[in-house]
């Protein structure tokens, strides 16, 4: 008896240090530190031995922008500093370190107009696990070293901007690069982590969308609707939008980057809505189309079943192994064979696929349209599938957009709580539609 309570007793205990440890793993953005390790380490193995790689951070925003960290930089360190550098060198240099990074100190004024940012000291050693932090005044002497035995650069947009004279007077004879082609292969297969700030980005969105249907009706703006799905977002815990949104009525459905929001939706109209929110700094990306008046006229339902079944065959279709591209022209076939026509602006007819005006997918992660390294689709990758139908001799634009995880044998569609059947979207704009 003593025995058996003994050991039920240390199992518990060993369970509770288990969870406790878990509980305390560091993280920053709710990504493990441990993990954006290795995340510099995947790509200091990446790099040649004559290259390195050079990362810097956004600078202050003006005083009207939110400031929001460039996403490679974001990628590799989870720090929300400005007029800092990171520097990834190769697996084995001359130089030293692997990863140093390059803080400024704070003035006493800067803490003052913006908090406590994070410096070369032990408190953001310990928060970011990267070892080698120094001043931000010792990066010109840290290059001029490191360009000899590394002179062929790859930077970042940032450090493209404000770094390239530096570099360039550091050796002049410096071979200058992008990093993107690197780290879109590091950033297309998302992590358990990652996946999980994802699936709130979208859980926010659709909270937006639900917001937004029940506040359309024939009169209103499209700001309202626009205030509608922000104060859902904020209240779901996104920090901003994943991009401006998209929020067409009538005429403006058939612009595709429209994002002005300002014109009174008519009756009968359909209102195109494409909103993403982020949530600590992954964002999602879903469309839906929305009858105005609360249902569908018979052109606008057979136009929207025919977008929501060339959407469907893409599901169908998308699996490992797919590209992009090819699945993009298996939809652009299924609206050419479909059975309804439409009238261009020279009033001909035309199959659907002239009115399909864009691609079908992009990949997405940190930013909506995320670095995309051009490679079959494999487990892990997260993306879109949108197919959509734009025919201004009508005033009718329709756009239809999950996202989605690629599994071992397909995908899985992450935004699927939102309706998308025709009968269901028109009972969510009435307000009748129950959270399932």
């Amino acid at each position: 008896m003593l025995r058996t309570s003994f050991g039920w007793i240390m199992g518990l205990t060993l369970l509770w240090g288990s969870l406790y440890a878990v509980a305390d793993a560091p993280t920053l953005w709710g990504i493990p530190i441990s993990e954006y390790a290795q995340r510099r380490a995947q790509l200091s193995q990446m790099l040649e031995s004559d290259q390195v790689a050079i990362l810097a951070s956004e600078n202050s925003p003006p005083t009207r922008l939110k400031f929001r960290q460039e996403s490679n930089f974001m990628y590799l360190t989870g720090l929300e500093a400005v007029n800092s550098v990171l520097v990834i060198l190769p697996a084995v240099s001359p130089v030293g370190e692997e990863t140093v990074l390059f803080l400024p100190r704070q003035s006493r004024v800067s803490r003052l107009f913006e908090g406590p940012l994070p410096e070369p000291n032990e408190q953001t050693r310990r928060e970011t696990g990267i070892q080698d932090i120094r001043d931000r005044g010792e990066l010109r002497a840290f290059l001029a070293e490191a360009l000899k035995a590394h002179p062929r650069v790859l930077l970042n947009r940032p450090a493209r901007a404000a770094l390239a004279d530096t570099i360039r007077e550091a050796n002049p004879e410096t071979q200058l690069g992008g990093i993107e082609r690197l780290t879109a292969q590091l950033r297309v297969v998302k992590s358990p982590a990652e996946l999980a700030l994802m699936r709130k980005a979208i859980q926010a969105s659709i909270a937006g969308h639900r917001a937004l249907a029940q506040r359309l009706a024939p009169g209103v703006y499209e700001y309202e609707l626009e205030g509608a799905a922000q104060d859902a977002f904020r209240r779901h815990g996104s920090e901003r939008e994943g991009y401006p949104m998209i929020i067409g009525s009538g005429p403006n459905a058939c612009i595709l980057h429209y994002n002005a929001n300002k014109r009174r939706v008519g009756a009968n109209e359909l209102v195109l809505v494409d909103i993403g929110a982020e949530y600590s700094y992954y964002t999602a990306d879903i469309t839906r189309t929305y009858p105005a008046s609360g249902k569908f006229t018979p052109r606008q339902r057979a136009l929207y079943v025919a977008v929501l079944d060339a959407l469907k065959y893409a599901e169908k279709e998308a699996k490992p192994g797919i590209t992009l591209g090819q699945l993009h022209q298996k939809v652009v076939e299924f609206f050419r064979n479909h059975k309804l026509r439409a009238k261009d602006e020279n009033g001909n007819e035309q199959t659907l696929d002239r009115f399909f005006l864009h691609g079908l997918s992009h990949m997405l992660g940190m930013d909506v349209h995320d670095l995309d390294p051009n490679l079959p689709l494999k487990p892990g990758m997260v993306f879109t599938i949108e197919p959509g139908l734009y025919i201004p001799s009508e005033g009718i634009g329709i756009r239809i957009e999950d996202d989605y995880l690629v599994t071992e044998t397909g995908v899985e569609n992450l935004s699927r709580a939102l309706p998308r059947e025709p009968n269901e979207v028109e009972r969510m704009v009435r307000g009748r539609l129950t959270r399932r």
